[in-house]
C-alpha cells in the first residue's frame, strides 16, 4: 500500500451515532444511554465499531481511490466516543487509527491493487 497522508477526522457527534443507528437497526443502549455506559465502568456512551471502521475507509477511499482498495481488515483496540477526533495515519502493515490522547484506537491491515502479485 502506498503512503497515505496522516488526516484527523473532526469529532465523531451524537448525531452520526444516531443516524448510523437507523441505518442498521442497532439501538443497543451502550451507544445512546450515558448512565447504561457509565454503569458499565465507561466514562460515555461508545460508537458503533463499524462506524469507527466506516470513517477509516472513508480516509483510505479519498486518497487512494475506491477501485484500488481491495481489503481492509480492522483490529478495533479502544472503546471510540462521541467527541472524540481520530487520526489516520500509514503503518508498516496498513493504517494505525489514534485518538487526541494518543490511545490507539484501531489497526488496520490494507491490501490495495497495486500490493497484488505481479503488479
Amino acid at each position: 500500500m502506498r503512503a497515505i497522508t496522516r488526516t484527523t477526522l473532526p469529532p465523531i457527534t451524537r448525531e452520526q451515532v444516531q443516524h448510523y443507528a437507523e441505518a442498521v437497526g442497532d439501538f443497543n443502549p451502550m451507544h445512546f444511554d450515558v448512565d447504561f455506559a457509565k454503569a458499565a465502568g465507561l466514562p460515555d456512551t461508545v460508537v458503533h465499531g463499524p462506524l469507527t471502521v466506516a470513517k477509516i475507509a472513508d480516509v483510505l477511499v479519498a486518497q487512494l481511490g475506491a477501485d484500488a482498495l481491495l481489503n481492509l481488515d480492522v483490529r478495533l483496540r479502544a472503546p471510540v466516543f462521541p467527541g472524540d477526533e481520530l487520526t489516520v495515519e500509514s503503518a508498516d502493515y496498513g493504517v494505525s487509527v489514534t485518538k487526541a490522547d494518543g490511545t490507539v484506537a484501531a489497526t488496520g491491515v490494507v491490501i490495495t491493487r497495486e500490493d497484488e502479485p505481479g503488479r
